[in-house]
């Protein structure tokens, strides 16, 4: 499997504080981080928002930047948003070389629609949207994907039976990632069905239970 890949133009940062940061954000650049194991200082770059924005929506899972004039390959390690409005304010780059493990989350997608959803009343619920994995960093899957269209009512998917060929799971194995599950109105009526049955038998014993209890003798004035 070949690792996707993708050139993003970055540049050395000087500024720094938050007023200098906020100005660099509002000329339309993202502060970012370049760090790296086997380096010992981080970098500190700039990057175009615009230019950032292509990267992500991009398939690539490994970027080539120029960081201190030497390209390197880099994972997007971090991305901080802001709380409201959900701008970008800050990206963080890990260095890393293509013939050596990473530990990364990979994206999980579905594939078909479950017997269990179209034919038995069911519904799906995804527990899980990414799963951890460690791998190669030329050998990154750009997803992980199930086919999710024989699950019965009941079924469930855990991390354990995904297909994630040579990587190894980091993840929980028993983590459960999706399940056909009875729709909850369906459970809430059922269970009210079952509520008001038992009230009902519990007022009709009951009554056959003071039915059944021997009768006062009557008084004397009767």
């Amino acid at each position: 499997m070949s690792t996707r890949e993708y050139k993003i133009d970055v540049s050395r940062r000087e500024e720094s504080g938050k007023r200098s940061l906020r100005q660099l954000r509002a000329d339309g650049f993202i502060p970012g981080i370049y760090y790296a194991h086997d380096q010992k200082d981080a970098i500190p770059f700039k990057v175009e928002l615009q230019e950032l924005r292509k990267a992500l929506q991009s398939d690539a899972l490994v970027y080539h930047v120029s960081v201190g004039g030497k390209r390197k390959n880099v994972l997007i390690k971090e991305i901080q948003y802001h709380p409201v409005t959900d701008d970008i304010l800050h990206v963080d780059f890990h260095g890393v070389h293509m013939d050596e493990e990473v530990e990364l989350r990979i994206p999980i997608h579905t594939v078909g629609r479950p017997v269990g959803v179209k034919d038995e009343g069911g519904q799906l619920h995804h527990a899980l949207i990414e799963v951890e994995i460690r791998c190669l960093a030329s050998d990154i899957p750009p997803h992980i994907e199930i086919d999710i269209a024989d699950m019965h009512l009941g079924d469930t998917i855990h991390a354990a039976d995904l297909d994630i060929g040579t990587a190894e799971l980091v993840t929980s194995p028993d983590t459960m990632v999706v399940a056909v599950a009875r729709a909850r109105g369906v459970v809430e009526e059922v269970v009210a069905e079952e509520v008001e049955g038992e009230e009902f038998m519990f007022e009709e014993e009951a009554a056959e239970e003071a039915e059944a209890a021997p009768g006062q003798e009557p008084s004397p004035e009767e």
